[in-house]
């Protein structure tokens, strides 16, 4: 799988590319690395030249500078994909990455072929104070500064108790550790000692109205919701009201189960056939 690096205007990005075909660009979510799309890269490989970069702030990428917001990671993608030789590409975006494709979408259509919007219901809320406040509620943790001399130990005692729990995670325990989910489990925990970037990168989330630019989306655009029992009671279904601002766009839901907190590696058969359908003639 080759690798390499390009120069933008938030310094270098890591990337992965693999497969031939159309351009796929592949923008994960906060506090991932591009390893979160390693199953589903070499599902899509016959089909397309898939790259899937590591955001600014994660994995092998510079750090996220200070005030970064959503249009500058936008940018720096066009920035990316001018490095890379490639004019146009088909896009997805997962959770943040969602944010930073449809500012992508709006202020650079020409270089957008198709686009593929998913998150978890919670991600994908229209009104900017509504889905910050939902959000706030699952990432307090990680974007709310520690203060005081016993701050940076607080931070790495955090970092440890993540770690430990996706190593001995109960389900992947029980079912005798396959390989697939060891494989799983050890990409996150690699993530978790790279995940400099969360709290600038929830900050500029935060900060973009993606309800306000969803109206302004020209391309043929999927919208994938991620629906579990907990966000179904909590705060209902959110994918339609995404759609209805999207001229045009369709919507796909894929179920999963309570306490749902991946990224859809436990599926990526399942949604690389979604995308492949998407964006395939």
């Amino acid at each position: 799988m080759p690798r390499g690096y390009a120069t933008t205007r938030l310094g270098q990005i890591h990337y992965h590319r693999e497969g031939q075909g159309l351009p796929l660009l592949l923008l994960g979510a906060s506090g991932r690395s591009a390893r979160m799309f390693v199953p589903l890269a070499s599902l899509l490989a016959d089909d397309f030249d898939v790259i899937f970069p590591d955001t600014p702030g994660f994995g092998n990428s510079d750090p996220l500078p200070a005030g970064t917001e959503i249009e500058h990671l936008a940018a720096a993608f066009i920035e990316f994909l001018d490095a890379l030789g490639i004019g146009q590409v088909d896009l997805y975006g997962h959770h943040s990455g969602n944010k930073i494709a449809t500012a992508m979408a709006v202020r650079y259509p020409t270089r957008i072929r198709r686009l593929i919007l998913i998150g978890q219901s919670h991600s994908l809320i229209p009104d900017q104070t509504k889905r910050n406040g939902t959000i706030l509620g699952i990432v307090r943790d990680y974007v709310e500064p520690r203060s005081g001399e016993t701050a940076a130990l607080a931070d790495w005692a955090a970092t440890w108790q993540r770690m430990t729990a996706i190593w001995w995670d109960r389900a992947l325990v029980a079912t005798g550790a396959p390989v697939e989910a060891r494989e799983a489990a050890r990409l996150l925990a690699l993530d978790q000692l790279q995940i400099g970037g969360t709290a600038a990168l929830y900050g500029a989330n935060f900060r973009y109205d993606l309800g306000a630019d969803l109206p302004r989306i020209t391309r043929p655009t999927l919208v994938i919701e991620i629906a579990t029992p907990e966000e179904d009671r909590s705060i209902g279904r959110q994918g339609p009201a995404a759609q209805a601002l999207i001229p045009g766009a369709t919507l796909d839901t894929i179920h999963e189960a309570e306490g749902f907190t991946l990224t859809l590696e436990n599926r990526a058969p399942d949604l690389a056939d979604r995308i492949r359908r998407w964006l395939l003639p």
